[in-house]
């Protein structure tokens, strides 16, 4: 290759990729060899999470960029998702979208490690934050949020469902300050984070489990508490949400089959969230079900659940006005 050639590219930082909308006017190549560049995100199709965070994890410290792109990165660069969740001029519909993008990230991140580090843990504090924040401000955002999240892979759009609902529900309970529904928004975000060591065959199976697959499924909430082990910037109690999302009222969930006294609350508020989620998403083996249809499962699910916040999700849910999601806009 000449050096003509050679010449006309620009190393930029991965990292400069982060914390950013999905769309980009530039061309992205990884550089191979000194004379080799393969194209890894377009100005077409943007920035793709889960290989941003693969790179990263992999040392890819540099990417390049064309140089006569250089002014559109320049541009890209001014307008940080910062900048645009702090911007009063900007509509509640973009920041969610920004919002969005940026938990994308955040989850890719998650999913593409055996554990969270500290920079992963506190990017996703402060998007926490964000949602709370947004969602205590503009109640009306729960049904856009919706709307945005509902298309995307089925562990991302889950776990920002469920901490959506989780700030919601432990909201209505009139018993949860700003810190604390931070504390379950965050245990609603990470509580799955587990299932991202279990094998894709076992998590995507089109069918019914067999017993085996089912005992390597419990082990997900160990599996999740196991990768927040080294981060810090976690409290404790969000550790008891993901450890404890499936432990019952009943005495019979897993892992520790916990009294009921003894199950943190925001556990169970999270539990709730959980189910009503995984319910109104399409699954391989089921169709998604409708919010009264998802209600009505997770009523009849005796000593599952606890009964106060069942009876709070249904005024929240239906009686106060949400609708089935697939009309939320």
């Amino acid at each position: 290759m000449s050096s003509e050639v050679l010449d006309s590219y620009l190393a930029i930082p991965l990292l400069s990729l982060k914390n950013s909308m999905r769309d980009i006017k530039f061309d992205v190549y990884l550089k191979l060899s000194p004379d080799n560049y393969a194209h890894v995100f377009s100005r077409t199709t943007g920035l793709d999470y889960k290989r941003l965070a693969l790179y990263a994890q992999k040392g890819v410290k540099e990417v390049y960029i064309k140089k006569i792109d250089e002014p559109l990165y320049q541009e890209f660069l001014s307008n940080p998702a910062d900048k645009i969740l702090k911007d009063e001029n900007i509509s509640n519909e973009k920041k969610i979208a920004v919002l969005l993008n940026i938990t994308e990230q955040n989850l890719a991140e998650i999913f593409c490690q055996l554990k969270v580090d500290e920079d992963v843990a506190q990017s996703t504090t402060e998007v926490i934050h964000r949602y709370v924040d947004l969602l205590v401000g503009s109640p009306r955002s729960l049904a856009m949020i919706l709307n945005l999240v509902s298309h995307g892979d089925y562990l991302y759009y889950h776990a920002i469902a469920v901490s959506i609902f989780s700030i919601f529900l432990g909201k209505a309970t009139n018993m949860f300050n700003d810190k604390t529904l931070q504390i379950v928004g965050m245990g609603g975000f990470l509580h799955d984070i587990g299932h991202s060591q279990i094998p894709k065959e076992i998590n995507d199976a089109p069918r019914a489990l067999t017993p085996e697959e089912l005992e390597i499924i419990r082990t997900h909430p160990k599996l999740g508490l196991d990768m927040l082990k080294d981060a810090t910037h976690i409290s404790d109690e969000v550790r008891y949400v993901v450890y404890q999302h499936h432990e019952h009222p009943s005495e019979d969930g897993y892992p520790n089959m916990l009294k009921d006294s003894a199950i943190y609350y925001p556990s169970k508020v999270v539990a709730v969230a959980d189910a009503l989620s995984s319910l109104i998403s399409k699954r391989p083996y089921r169709p998604a079900f409708t919010v009264p249809q998802a209600v009505k499962v997770i009523e009849n699910e005796k000593g599952r659940f606890d009964k106060k916040l069942v009876e709070l999700m249904k005024t929240i849910f239906i009686e106060g006005g949400a609708k089935d999601k697939k009309d939320a806009a």
